[in-house]
C-alpha cells in the first residue's frame, strides 16, 4: 500500500510524487531494530536467551538505536507537508489539536495496554521492567509529554522519543508561525534560527546527556530533514545539506558521537533518494511497506508484548536458552499482528478525529511563502 504525503513544489532532479517508498522502508527498519534493541536490553528472556543468542543480543542492545532514523525523517516529512501553508495563529491551534490527536491518542492507548502488562506481570518479573507502581502525578505527566522534563519514570521503553517527537513538532509550527506573523512570510525561519540552534545543540547541549528531555538535545537529527527538504525542494541545490553534513563531521571531530554518525548516514541515504528521485520508487516490497505503514504502532506496542510475553514464560517456567528465544520471536511476531489491530483500531481513527476537530484548511489555496520566491 503507498504511502501518501502532501508534497510541496518540485524538484529539479525528481518529479512530485505522492509515493515516498524510500521513506516508508526507513520506517520499516529503524521500528524493527528498536524493537529488537529493546527485546535485547530487557529481561527476563534475553538472560535466559544469551547462552544460545549472547552474542547478537549483546550487539543489538548496545548498538542497535535507530531513533535518528525517525527524527531525520520526521523533520523531513514536516517541512515536506507543512512548510507550504500559512501559519498564523489560529493554524498553530489547530495543528497543536490535530498533533495531539495524531501523536498523543495512540500513544495514551499504548499506557493503558502497558500498565495492563504490568498489573499482570508485577508477581513475575523484576522491577526493572515493571518499574514502580505508578501513580496519578505520573499518568498526568505522561497526558502532557512532561514525564522527561519533571523526573518521572516512563511508563513503557520508548515513550520518551513520543514526547520529544511533540516537542519538535510544536518548535517547527512555531517557527512557521514566526515566518508568517512576524516575517510576514519573506523570511525562511526554520532555517534561520535552526542553524544557530543545531549548532548549540551539537557543540554544547548535546554532549549532556542528562539534558535528553529536552527537544533542543535532538533537535540537530531532525534539523537534518528540514536541511534536505530545503535543498531538495525549495533551493533546489545540495549547497545547505553539504555545509550541514560538514558541520556535523566538525561536531564529531570536536567529541566522537555515534548518533551523529547515524543521523549523517540516514541524511546521505534520504537526500541522495530525494534529490536522484528513486526513493519515490524503491523499495516496492509490500512487507516492508506494512511495516512501514504501522512503523508508529509497533513502536508503541512491543515493549507491553515483550513484557506479557516475559510474564508467561515466567509462569510456565520456560527458563531453556530455546524456549527464550522462542519467546522473543513469538514476542516479535505478536508485536507486529498487535501493531497491525492497533493501526487500524487506534491510530488511524485518531488522526481521523483530529482532522474532524480541526476543518478547515490551515491555509489559503495556493499559498506560497514570500521567501520562495514565487
Amino acid at each position: 500500500m503507498p504511502m501518501q504525503s502532501v508534497i510541496e513544489g518540485g524538484s529539479t532532479a525528481s518529479p512530485a510524487s505522492d509515493k515516498r517508498y524510500f521513506i516508508t522502508g526507513l520506517r520499516a527498519v529503524a521500528a524493527v531494530i528498536i524493537a529488537w534493541h529493546h527485546f535485547a536490553l530487557y529481561p527476563p528472556l534475553k538472560e535466559w536467551a544469551a547462552p544460545l543468542l549472547g552474542h547478537l543480543l549483546d550487539w543489538l542492545a548496545d548498538h542497535a538505536r535507530a531513533t535518528q532514523v525517525f527524527f531525520v525523517v520526521g523533520g523531513y516529512v514536516m517541512a515536506l507537508s507543512m512548510s507550504g501553508r500559512d501559519w498564523r495563529l489560529p493554524a498553530l491551534g489547530r495543528y497543536v489539536v490535530q498533533r495531539y490527536c495524531r501523536l498523543g491518542l495512540p500513544y495514551l492507548a499504548a499506557m493503558i495496554l502497558v500498565c495492563l502488562a504490568y498489573a499482570y506481570g508485577r508477581e513475575w518479573l523484576p522491577e526493572e521492567i515493571t518499574g514502580s507502581p505508578v501513580s496519578l502525578p505520573q499518568v498526568l505527566a505522561h497526558l502532557f509529554f512532561l514525564q522527561g522534563l519533571l523526573g518521572y519514570e516512563q511508563l513503557s521503553a520508548g515513550f520518551w522519543f513520543v514526547c520529544i517527537n511533540f516537542q519538535l513538532a510544536l518548535v517547527y509550527a512555531g517557527s512557521l508561525w514566526l515566518r508568517d506573523s512576524l516575517g510576514r512570510g519573506r523570511i525562511n525561519m526554520p532555517l534561520l534560527l535552526g542553524w544557530p540552534a543545531a549548532a548549540f545543540a551539537l557543540f554544547h547541549f548535546n554532549l549532556d546527556g542528562a539534558l535528553d528531555g529536552w527537544w533542543l538535545y535532538f533537535f540537530p537529527y531532525f534539523f537534518m530533514g528540514i536541511v534536505i527538504h530545503h535543498a531538495v525542494r525549495q533551493a533546489r541545490s545540495p549547497l545547505q545539506f553539504w555545509l550541514y553534513a560538514l558541520l556535523l563531521l566538525a561536531a564529531m571531530g570536536f567529541e566522537w558521537r555515534w548518533r551523529l554518525l547515524s543521523a549523517l548516514l540516514v541524511g546521505l541515504l534520504l537526500w541522495h533518494a530525494e534529490w536522484r528521485g528513486w526513493g519515490a520508487r524503491w523499495p516496492q516490497h509490500k512487507a516492508v511497506l506494512e511495516l512501514g505503514r504501522i512503523s508508529y504502532s509497533l513502536f508503541l506496542v512491543h515493549f507491553p508484548v515483550l513484557v506479557f510475553v516475559g510474564a508467561l514464560w515466567t509462569r510456565l517456567e520456560l527458563y531453556s536458552p530455546e524456549q527464550a528465544a522462542l519467546g522473543l520471536l513469538l514476542s516479535f511476531v505478536c508485536s507486529v499482528l498487535l501493531a497491525q489491530l492497533f493501526h487500524r483500531w487506534v491510530e488511524q481513527p485518531a488522526a481521523a478525529l483530529g482532522r474532524r476537530l480541526t476543518q478547515g484548511s490551515t491555509s489559503p489555496a495556493g499559498y506560497v511563502p514570500a521567501w520562495k520566491g514565487a
